[in-house]
């Protein structure tokens, strides 16, 4: 029974696929010949238009006039139209080149042999501009497609960027201000049930629950501010940095000695590279340095600007395959944009220097 059933749908599967197939060709079909009846149309009212234009206006006597108003109408429906209208409208246009204008009139007669090159002309005119033009049509549809996958290409990797914002922020919040939150809940409780046996505990308790307020306080505003770009053009690089020295400090217990200056005289994108490039390098000395003390240094010269971040930390191989590689690279990439150099600087159990150079004058250019 059940071969049965499955013979049967298999049976109807090919007859539906069948039919489905008849009905595309049809409709295929009618599209076509839909097609050159509109083209049909065309090229006979445009025929007869410039002919009766032509004997009206009494232009019949030049001969070199009205063979290129009959070749424009060639020309545009080649190009609109296609290889068909524009044959079609050559050989309208001829016959009644011959019929209306050529001696004897109303006639097809060919009296010269040299009267029929101004058929060659018009179907040759029609054959390499309606060639043309399909080639032009083939390769303006191919850049469109081009654009059309470009764009959403480009709207797929905003949206894998912004989804993998979300998850580290996310991580972020994770990682550090919900385990803040969470170490503040326990601290009050204990300091609440030792406040009478054991003051003071409750006193230690209560300053680890401030320490941790403070922390998760310098965090919030590190994530706010990442949420919010703008405020790196309104509140500057060196307030940038200086929030994630405080995050380093407060959430980290981390020595950091930052040495930011005042706020640079550069674009916004050299801004934001640079902190970006000092955000992943400080995020790697949390990830992965175990490092107690961190370097932070940005100094601008007449010619260029560097940024100096370096930690005390385990260090690692930079020629090997190590852990951070991917954010190392990417570091790398933003700036070598507008045309820095980054070098680092580390081995194992002696600590990591990163160190970025930027020209001024080449930076402002490409950005």
């Amino acid at each position: 029974m059940s071969m049965r059933n499955s013979l049967f749908q298999a049976k109807q599967t090919e007859q539906s696929s069948k039919l489905v197939g008849q009905q595309s060709w049809r409709a295929r079909i009618r599209s076509r010949w839909r097609s050159f009846v509109i083209d049909s149309i065309l090229v006979i009212g445009g025929v007869a238009l410039i002919t009766v234009l032509i004997a009206v206006a009494n232009l019949y006597p030049q001969i070199p006039t009205i063979s290129f108003a009959y070749l424009l109408l060639v020309l545009a429906l080649a190009s609109l139209r296609g290889l068909y209208a524009a044959i079609l409208a050559s050989l309208l246009s001829f016959l009644a080149f011959d019929f209306f204008f050529f001696l004897p009139p109303y006639t097809f007669i060919v009296v010269r042999a040299e009267d029929l090159f101004t058929l060659v002309v018009f179907l040759a005119t029609a054959i390499i501009t309606g060639q043309l033009a399909l080639a032009l049509r083939h390769r303006i549809e191919e850049a469109n497609n081009r654009e059309h996958e470009m764009r959403l290409l480009y709207e797929q990797a905003q949206e894998l960027a912004a989804l993998q914002e979300r998850q580290r922020l996310a991580r972020e919040l994770h990682d550090s201000v919900s385990q803040a939150l969470y170490g503040i809940g326990l601290g009050a409780h204990t300091a609440r049930e030792a406040i009478e046996s054991d003051p003071e505990q409750a006193k230690e308790s209560i300053d680890y629950v401030l320490s941790l307020a403070e922390a998760g306080l310098a965090e919030m505003r590190a994530l706010i501010f990442e949420l919010r770009p703008e405020s790196l053009a309104s509140e500057g690089l060196v307030a940038a940095l200086a929030r994630q020295v405080a995050v380093l400090r407060a959430r980290y217990g981390l020595t950091v000695d930052a040495e930011l200056g005042s706020e640079p005289d550069i674009s916004l994108e050299m801004k934001q590279m640079l902190y970006r490039v000092a955000q992943e390098a400080l995020h790697n000395i949390i990830k992965h340095a175990r490092a107690s003390e961190v370097v932070l240094r940005i100094a601008k010269r007449e010619d260029e600007i560097t940024l100096e971040v370096r930690d005390n930390g385990r260090g690692f191989n930079p020629a090997a395959s190590y852990l951070g590689h991917l954010g190392l690279r990417s570091m790398l990439e933003r700036v070598a944009k507008p045309g820095g150099t980054l070098s680092i600087e580390s081995a194992p159990g002696q600590g990591t220097r990163i160190r970025v150079r930027v020209p001024l004058a080449l930076s402002d250019a490409q950005c």
